[in-house]
């Protein structure tokens, strides 16, 4: 029972069959119930049809039903299956029915207005039984006491119902059984998008793929995505670390250059202890820099959504205090709330870079506007009033192999870092003139 899918047809199975089971027991009862009232109101309104019929005798002492006043002709033939008689007080029958056969048996003492409903099995044959007690004015005025007694033979009510019964089990265990496979065929077919991960998974243990391909459905495409971030980060981390090693080792080629060209025999003066204390401290600043570099990105756990409203403002705050001695006017337009599923560490690296870069190039005036599309998409724009770059220069700070001199601050170490985070996170990312006459950058995050 270690499979999903064993569990769920087991217990599918179970739970459909007792609901099936319950519904037909529930449906039997309610017929056979319904069937048996049935039978008692139409012998009631047979009683009442006999009652219509009611006579006086010739003496006027008692009474009798008037055969050309039944309109039941059932009860005028002999061996219908029905039959009725009626009682004096004495117990004694003072008529019955010309379809009656055979000898029934009394019925027990009943007070007047009484009904009784039962049924009665005779030798091989069960009966419905329905009686009535009543009083009846003799000629005298004086009530007498009378019950009337309709029997009716139910062989008949009792087949249909074993027929029925037969039909509804049949027909139970049929519906159950298709029920049964159409509930397996939609649980294997909504299960094969985790078949299809499996599959995917194990392609990129064999790395015939890089990240999951297939369409999956909302319950499981945000797991798919992550899955999908965290691969794509992953590779992305070990990129870095490459690239972080080749540029270690081509940055220090001119300092150890430099230190090769001193003798270790030589007597150094005021000028060499400079220039090596010099290039010691270049090689360090180096080191730092890159092993920073080559750990920008966050681990590999599953990233939580966060909000970048407060994260921006934060920054914002932070950069307006650090460039106090300048008067730059700062438009924020952004919505009350926007969830990321973006590391905090990234987001504040790749905005404050790019605010970072506003603040220091912009003369007057910074613009940060922020908009939701469709739901699913957040355009968030950096805009300043500065000298801006051109296209080639983005060009070259941006591509790898062709970067601007990354040891001094400025524009090119700090684009090259936020192209390195957004690559990892499939963000968009243009660069464009502002309205404001500096650079305008242009980001498209996916929102939660």
């Amino acid at each position: 029972m270690y499979s999903i899918k064993n569990r769920l047809t087991l217990v599918s199975m179970i739970v459909l069959t007792i609901f099936m089971i319950l519904t037909a027991i529930a449906l039997e009862r309610a017929v056979v119930k319904r069937a048996v009232e049935a039978e008692e109101d139409r012998l009631e309104l047979l009683i009442y049809g006999l009652l219509a019929a009611v006579d006086r005798n010739r003496l006027g002492y008692s009474i009798t039903i008037s055969p050309e006043r039944l309109f039941e002709s059932s009860l005028m033939t002999e061996g219908s299956g029905l039959s009725a008689m009626l009682y004096n007080e004495r117990r004694e029958i003072i008529w019955r029915s010309r379809s009656m056969i055979g000898i029934f048996p009394d019925i027990e003492a009943m007070e007047p207005g009484d009904w009784r409903f039962d049924i009665v099995d005779l030798k091989s044959s069960r009966y419905f039984r329905r009686a009535f007690a009543m009083q009846w004015p003799d000629v005298r005025d004086r009530l007498q006491h009378y019950d009337v007694v309709v029997w009716k033979n139910a062989d008949r009510h009792f087949n249909d119902i074993d027929r029925f019964r037969q039909t509804l089990w049949s027909w139970l265990i049929i519906t159950t059984t298709l029920l049964l496979v159409v509930m397996y065929l939609v649980m294997m077919w909504s299960l094969r998008p985790l078949k299809q991960v499996g599959r995917e998974v194990k392609a990129i243990e064999d790395r015939k793929q890089k990240e999951f391909e297939s369409s999956y459905p909302r319950e499981i495409k945000p797991l798919t995505e992550n899955l999908n971030i965290l691969l794509n980060r992953e590779q992305h981390q070990r990129q870095r670390y490459r690239n972080a090693m080749d540029d270690l080792a081509h940055s220090l080629k001119t300092p150890l250059a430099v230190l090769k060209g001193y003798s270790a025999a030589e007597a150094l003066d005021q000028a060499g202890i400079k220039t090596l204390n010099e290039q010691v401290d270049r090689m360090n600043q180096i080191v730092s820099y890159q092993l920073q570099k080559a750990t920008n990105v966050a681990g590999g756990e599953i990233i939580r959504p966060i909000d970048l409203v407060p994260l921006t403002s934060k920054l914002l705050s932070a950069l307006e205090k650090v460039y106090r001695g300048r008067t730059i006017k700062v438009d924020i337009d952004l919505p009350d709330q926007v969830w990321l599923r973006m590391d905090e560490g990234d987001y504040m690296e790749v905005i404050g870079n790019l605010l970072d870069n506003a603040f220091k190039y912009g003369k007057n005036r910074v613009r940060v506007t922020g908009q939701v599309q469709h739901q699913t998409e957040l355009i968030l724009e950096i805009e300043d009033d500065g000298q801006g770059l051109e296209s080639g220069e983005i060009e070259k700070i941006l591509k790898r192999g062709a970067r601007l001199d990354e040891a001094s601050e400025g524009q090119g170490i700090g684009l090259a870092v936020v192209a390195d985070i957004v690559k990892s996170y499939n963000i968009e990312m243009t660069f464009t003139e502002s309205e404001l006459g500096g650079l305008a950058v242009k980001l498209v995050f996916q929102v939660v």
